[in-house]
């Protein structure tokens, strides 16, 4: 099996940290043939929490027109890595310009990304195989200039087994006061564009109806911030939920009685997996990214836009129309077994891993669960 180290930068968040860990966990087995390095520090500490073994932090160095980190040769040279596993431009950048010879593979989740990453892609003479995480950010990626048959995509992972352990803990206690009513789940880390501020402004209008509502706004960043002071000037302090340092997509998942993305431009939609396998209706805006995987009033609710109007009233209808919740989240739940599957999603990096490292064909049985053949 590949030897592979995990290359972060600054743009990686909790849910790469969280798929990181899936690949390291169901992939290294006992004698770890997965580690983690950083090319910042504070980057390191938030989501060390999330990744099962130590991030090796080797700083970036600026010299003349390229960034280098040496201390990346000493990790890989230690790890004995066959495959550098890139997240992030940055990382693309300097494990180009430091190891230049060592197979790498690049994975891209966010839509926003595909265009400077594509750019970069452009510019090695070595081009790296690249996984995305849907046909749509594979498709920017193409038009961007990525060479398709150097593109693949791997959907996933849904953490059955998780998200059945976070039902039998005592995680609500933990999160949520026990008088509090329905509780709505915001994608995140919240950002400009993603939707969180105008999600939150439609749960205050419900919450008129529901005065105990409680929003979850998962994962850390200056939106954040914004987001929270917004909702105790619309409601109260207690209306916000905070969780620190920690808690998965599986184990949000299941506090929830709705969850909501809300963006007006493209998003990565990894959260997804982990939301339809918990069964947890979802109330989201129909750009390409999501509308890719959910159908309104098939697997999900579905609104043209993020307008206060339609949002509120599809976060109503998630939680007051019982039969028709049952019927979307029974689908969803069915498709996430089979789109989102554990072992499908390490066995495709684990083809991809091998493919890179023996210079073949990179799609060479790897294979998009959600394409039915």
């Amino acid at each position: 099996m590949p030897r592979v180290l995990h290359v972060i930068d600054r743009t990686c968040h909790e849910t790469h940290a969280q798929l990181i860990d899936m690949l390291q966990r169901r992939l290294g087995g006992k004698a770890s043939t997965h580690a983690v390095a950083s090319l910042d520090a504070r980057v390191a500490a938030r989501l060390q929490s999330y990744i099962g073994q130590p991030i090796q932090v080797t700083p970036q160095q600026l010299l003349r027109s390229f960034n280098i980190a040496t201390g990346l040769r000493r990790v890989r040279r230690a790890h004995e890595a066959d495959v550098l596993h890139v997240w992030g431009p940055e990382a693309l950048a300097v494990v180009a310009a430091t190891l230049p010879n060592v197979p790498r593979l690049l994975t891209v989740i966010e839509p926003r990304q595909a265009e400077d990453l594509a750019r970069r892609v452009r510019s090695l003479a070595d081009s790296p195989g690249v996984v995305a995480g849907s046909q749509h950010v594979r498709q920017l990626l193409v038009e961007a200039g990525v060479p398709p048959e150097r593109c693949v995509v791997v959907r996933g992972p849904a953490d059955f087994g998780e998200i059945k352990r976070a039902r039998e803990s005592d995680l609500r206690a933990r999160l949520i006061e026990p008088d509090a009513g329905p509780v709505l789940l915001m994608s995140g880390p919240p950002e400009r564009g993603a939707g969180q501020f105008e999600a939150v402004w439609a749960a205050a209008i419900v919450r008129q109806i529901y005065p105990k509502m409680r929003v979850i706004l998962p994962y850390p960043s200056a939106e954040r911030g914004r987001v929270e002071r917004f909702a105790i000037r619309m409601t109260d302090e207690r209306f916000a939920v905070l969780p620190a340092e920690g808690w998965t997509w599986s184990q949000l998942a299941v506090l929830a009685d709705a969850f909501v993305m809300t963006p007006s431009a493209e998003v990565s939609t990894e959260p997804l997996a982990a939301v339809m396998a918990a069964g947890v209706p979802i109330v989201a805006t129909a750009v390409r990214s999501i509308a890719e995987i959910i159908a309104d009033r098939h697997n999900g609710l579905l609104c043209k836009d993020n307008s206060l109007q339609q949002l509120s009233g599809r976060i109503l209808t998630a939680l007051e129309d019982k039969a028709l919740v049952r019927n979307i989240t029974d689908v969803a739940r069915s498709q996430a077994f089979e789109v989102f599957g554990v072992r499908a999603y390490v066995d495709n990096y684990e083809r991809a891993y091998e493919n890179v490292m023996n210079d073949a064909e990179l799609g060479a049985g790897v294979s998009d669960t959600a394409v039915v053949s």
